[in-house]
């Protein structure tokens, strides 16, 4: 059966600790943030109301349904597929004390739905047909329900109804939210004031004479600590003995439908003017739909297990969360989101140069920005390096180098005014001697004592596009270039050939220990230089990307590396180990935008792109801002992964109930198991793997795929086991493993009994047929030989008339089979290309998309067009259309090997068809034949002409059928072409 309810109990207790602990004091506009619209799957963008159920789904209700959420789809419940749903419109959901989903309808009732099955409270069961506001179920079984203007009804287990209305007390029939207390007593918000429902059937009535306002009450909350807090018309409110004053002064008086604290102590207050408002220790901060928040009335709030806080508004639903990294970009002040350097002054203070000028950090805030407007050449900054008295050296794209003190520009360097190499300076560096060292796209620039002496490939770099420098503390000039490394020792430049180490070539930093190791950060991974040895980390010792861009020590015994992929921790004792022999591989932390990077787009070629500055924080230049992390508080943030919860049973594609052990009819032959972790933090880095014991001898990696298919099956009792891990976080595999047991009852002659009684039968047969068979064979055998002398004569006459006849046939047999395989290759081969036609790809996809899910194979498909080929056609005419397309089918067919099949889709589009092959490698193959064609001369046939290439890459993995995988391409291409054209989308 499934994962039993003592298991997700402890999931929920466990919760990770960045949900208890992690500080809240950045501003909310720096959270981690994702936004849900009907774009993405919602039905509807007023989500309305929000829970969690024991077993870890998230639920949303909107005005077109009911929502499930598992972290990846969100699965919608409404009257189209749930009849006991009598009404699209959720107003409320609530989580009764046994674990039931009570869901309240405008105007379809209260639905509840418990181990599987759904229930409907409507008119019949006594509910009057006023609009539903709200609907909770207590400890006793008893269904309570808020209605728009009919007053409150009850609901007993034994069907007794009780409605309460203003002649049993109430101050108003005008009814909004309710609240199950601890102690299984209701308290009920109306538009004049409070209600409780205490024991013994005390009713007690709080108005303004008690501290609320005259004004109606839209929302009841109970905190952890047992605090009952009110949103009414105008502002939020707390019960302070049997009173209610006002939460806080800093609050505005605004309509307050939503409220829930966080386990940090802060409260979070959803208005309907003022968006989203968090008040704690340092007072209100405001997030608003200027900054995010989709819509500014928020109606719903909650914070589930990981400690997510999720605003349900008018636009859609937000999820804030706190996470180890903390971005700052133009939100927070930043001149622009896209980071290309960062350093630290003496000061303390942090330098951030962007694509659009030169930005001043201090204390939590963007103090500074200088743009060309001040003074700067140009906007876009590569390289900076405080100086020791404290100017600042700012290397920029266009404008060569320049020096600023005190905000102003002191001097500046440039081809124009002397400086060698080139105006794009990408690192810098102070030699002990004084020296000032540039490195820019054509060369190695010394500046010292206002002279300038330039280094490049005629002096022994191994190239002159200068990406990265290093003083060391022998005082060499290690030099990182787009073709190797080198070092200048008293002006003789010495390369460093790093090919050797998995081929690399950029080298893009530095970093050395005090005994004099140097990391080099390159292309293909990090390597290792000490004593003159090298050694490299890659793909093949468990790097997950092994282009790196940074290395950073945080002095706590780890190595950051920065990449397009996210950010990586890597214990330096596990690098050493795996680079002596003494360890295969690493196991190394990583980082990306499900722990607070805006962007996993780390920037490289410029520096420096990541420091430690002097409080131990890490700072990363990305293509969204600038990161950090105080890698000292790591530990708070550690994640608690969730056990699977099977989504689905299908047995011979016909759907099973997913909470009890099966028994499935005889003759049952195809298993189907769905299922998905439900950690919303981070559902896509998790990895699955199951086990059918009975089939399976160990356990299936599945990867992230989410479906496991058996078929074939015979009798016998089987368990499903699956289990998840997240390997990018450096966590195993979950103990935690889920189950279900299963039992396929057995056919008539399945039994083992049966077989033993079929051979007995078996055996009288065979001896009663071969006694008849050997009497009546005696009989004819005397016929027989009468027959076979005339008929032998017969035959003599006949072979020779056959022997003509057949060379006849013969060769019109030969003659039609020539033609025939004229007209088949006709049918299946493109005549233009001679590539195979769409037809021929057709049926081989077919095939092999069937192949690929027997064997659980990988398949990718490509579709690829040619951009503006029209114009080709209009520009240069339809015999140079010809051409190209002639000229591209010659590219492909060379770069793409026996493997695959490539073939002409129609027009200017061409698939190729990769069986066994990866997504990642299939996008390499096909990325491979768009630089290709890009490089291509068309002067041939369209001169002038510079011919692009798009492509949509897609597998099949999670498909149902090869033509969804055609659909799938083809949505992909067109990404590719809304995106610019000319690359590969997949």
């Amino acid at each position: 059966m499934l994962a039993c309810a003592a298991l997700l109990a402890l999931a929920a207790i466990v919760l990770p600790a960045a949900a208890q602990a992690a500080p809240h004091d950045k501003p909310v506009n720096a959270y981690f943030r994702e936004v849900w619209t009907t774009r993405e799957g919602l039905p509807h963008n007023q989500v309305n109301a929000i829970a969690q159920t024991p077993d870890g789904y998230l639920w949303f209700g909107t005005w077109e349904g009911l929502v499930r959420y598992n972290g990846l789809e969100f699965h919608v419940i409404d009257r189209s597929n749930t009849p006991a749903l009598r009404d699209n419109g959720v107003r409320s959901i609530r989580v009764a004390p046994d674990g039931a989903l009570v869901v309240g309808t405008s105007r379809g009732g209260v639905s509840v739905l418990q181990n599987g099955t759904w229930r409907t409270w409507g008119k019949a069961q006594g509910l009057s047909q006023d609009e539903i506001m709200d609907a909770v179920r207590d400890q006793r079984g008893r269904l309570w329900v808020a209605t728009e203007s009919a007053g409150l009804t009850r609901v007993d287990p034994d069907g007794h109804v009780q409605v309460y209305s203003q002649g049993h007390g109430l101050p108003s029939n005008v009814t909004f939210g309710l609240v199950r207390d601890r102690d299984d007593s209701i308290w009920l918000s109306t538009a004049a004031g409070i209600v409780h429902f205490a024991g013994s059937g005390r009713i007690v009535v709080y108005d303004h004479h008690d501290g609320l306002p005259d004004a109606p009450i839209f929302h009841l909350e109970q905190t952890n600590d047992g605090r009952l807090y009110a949103g009414t018309e105008r502002g939020a409110f707390v019960r302070t003995g049997e009173r209610f004053e006002a939460v806080s002064p800093l609050l505005p008086a605004d309509g307050v439908p939503s409220i829930v604290r966080d386990a940090a102590g802060d409260l979070w207050v959803g208005t309907i003017n003022h968006g989203l408002l968090r008040l704690g220790a340092n007072g209100v901060d405001a997030l608003g739909s200027q900054k995010g928040l989709p819509n500014n009335r928020v109606a719903a709030l909650f914070v589930d297990r990981e400690g997510s806080l999720w605003a349900g508004t008018n636009a859609g639903l937000l999820r804030l969360r706190d996470a180890p990294f903390t971005t700052y970009n133009t939100e927070q002040g930043l001149s622009d989101d896209y980071v290309r350097a960062i350093a630290q002054s003496r000061d303390d203070s942090v330098w951030i140069g962007t694509s659009r000028g030169l930005n001043r950090w201090r204390d939590g805030k963007v103090t500074n920005v200088y743009t060309s407007a001040d003074g700067l050449p140009g906007d876009s900054i590569l390289s900076l390096m405080p100086d020791d008295d404290d100017s600042l050296w700012v290397g920029t794209y266009v404008g060569g180098l320049l020096r600023l003190r005190d905000g102003k520009v002191v001097e500046h360097h440039d081809n124009a005014n002397g400086m060698p190499g080139s105006n794009q300076v990408r690192a810098l560096a102070r030699g002990p001697d004084g020296a000032l060292w540039i490195g820019t796209s054509r060369g190695l620039v010394r500046m010292q004592d206002g002279k300038f002496k330039l280094f490049g490939s005629d002096a022994g770099l191994p190239r002159d596009f200068v990406l990265a420098l290093h003083v060391a503390r022998d005082g060499a000039v290690w030099v990182g270039t787009a073709n190797g490394a080198a070092r200048v020792v008293d002006e003789r430049v010495e390369p460093i050939d790093l090919h050797s180490m998995n081929d690399a070539q950029d080298v893009f930093d530095f970093h050395e220990d005090a005994d004099g190791t140097v990391w080099i950060a390159t292309d293909r991974g990090l390597v290792r230089y000490r004593n003159g040895r090298k050694a490299a980390i890659g793909l093949p010792q468990g790097l997950p990307v092994d282009t790196l861009f940074q290395v950073v020590d945080d002095e706590a015994g780890s190595l950051w590396l920065t990449s397009n992929r996210g950010v990586m921790r890597v214990q330096r004792s596990d690098a050493e180990a795996v680079l002596d022999g003494r360890r295969k591989t690493l196991n190394p932390d990583q980082f990306g935008e499900a722990d607070g990077l805006a962007s996993s787009q780390c920037n490289g070629g410029s520096g420096p792109a990541a420091i430690r500055d002097s409080q131990g924080r890490i700072w990363v230049a990305t293509a969204r801002g600038a990161a950090t992390v105080d890698p000292t508080v790591l530990h708070s943030y550690r994640r608690t992964i969730a056990p699977v919860v099977i989504e689905q049973i299908l047995a011979d594609d016909h759907a099973m109930p997913t909470d009890a052990a099966l028994t499935l009819a005889p003759g049952t032959r195809k298993l189907e198991f769905h299922y998905a972790g439900l950690n919303f933090q981070m559902p896509r880095l998790l990895r699955y793997r199951h086990r059918l014991v009975g089939v399976d001898a160990d356990w299936v990696e599945r990867g992230n795929q989410r479906v496991a298919q058996y078929t074939n099956l015979g009798p016998g009792k089987y368990k499903f086991m699956v289990t998840s891990s997240a390997p990018g976080l450096g966590q195993g595999w979950n103990p935690q493993v889920t189950t279900t047991e299963i039992e396929i009852q057995p056919q008539l002659w399945q039994h083992p009994w049966f077989a033993a009684a079929c051979i007995l039968a078996l055996a009288l047969l065979v001896v009663g047929y071969i006694r008849w068979r050997t009497r009546s064979l005696r009989v004819r055998a005397v016929a027989l030989e009468t027959v076979v002398d005339q008929r032998t004569r017969d035959l003599r006459d006949q072979t020779t008339r056959l022997l003509v006849a057949d060379e006849e046939k013969t060769r019109l047999v030969r003659e039609l089979q020539e033609k025939s395989e004229a007209f088949e290759r006709q049918a299946r081969e493109d005549p233009l290309t001679g590539l195979a036609n769409r037809r021929s790809l057709d049926e081989r996809l077919a095939q092999a998309f069937d192949l690929a899910v027997r064997t659980q194979q990988p398949l990718t498909l490509a579709l690829l067009d040619i951009d503006h080929f029209k114009r080709i056609n209009d520009e240069y005419s339809h015999a140079a259309g010809d051409e190209a397309l002639r000229a591209v089918a010659e590219v492909l067919s060379r770069l793409f090997d026996g493997g695959t099949m490539l073939a002409r889709w129609g027009g200017e589009e061409f698939a190729v068809l990769f069986p066994i092959t990866s997504l990642e490698r299939a996008r390499e193959l096909c990325e491979a034949a768009r630089a290709a064609i890009e490089a291509m001369n068309c002067d041939a046939f369209a001169p002038g002409f510079h011919m692009t290439l798009s492509g949509g890459v897609c597998e099949r993995t999670g498909l149902s059928h090869h033509e969804k995988l055609v659909s799938r391409a083809d949505q992909l291409l067109y990404e590719a072409k809304r995106a610019g054209r000319n690359r590969i989308v997949g």
